[in-house]
């Protein structure tokens, strides 16, 4: 599992404070969620989510986590449906 950034409008990951990548696996990894949610606190980077990312071949696995009100506000909306 890698702990990535990624821009909740274009999908971009973070691969530095000046560039980003469709390629997650060329993004910066993180040690732990609150780490990137740090980095992105102290770089002031708008418009952020914390991916959980365990399949590069497929992000049906992804975790999202928005961090910054406009991810919050652009996250879908999620149920969960017992049948």
């Amino acid at each position: 599992m890698k702990i990535l950034v990624q821009n909740c409008f274009n999908h971009l990951y973070l691969k530095n404070l000046s560039e980003w990548t469709p390629n997650p696996s060329e993004a910066k990894g993180f040690d732990t969620s609150e780490k990137a949610l740090g980095f992105c606190t102290e770089h002031r980077i708008p418009e952020v989510q914390v991916v959980l990312k365990f399949d590069y071949d497929h992000d049906r696995y992804d975790i999202s986590v928005p961090i910054t009100p406009e991810c919050e506000d652009a996250a879908p909306s999620q149920s969960t449906s017992l049948n």
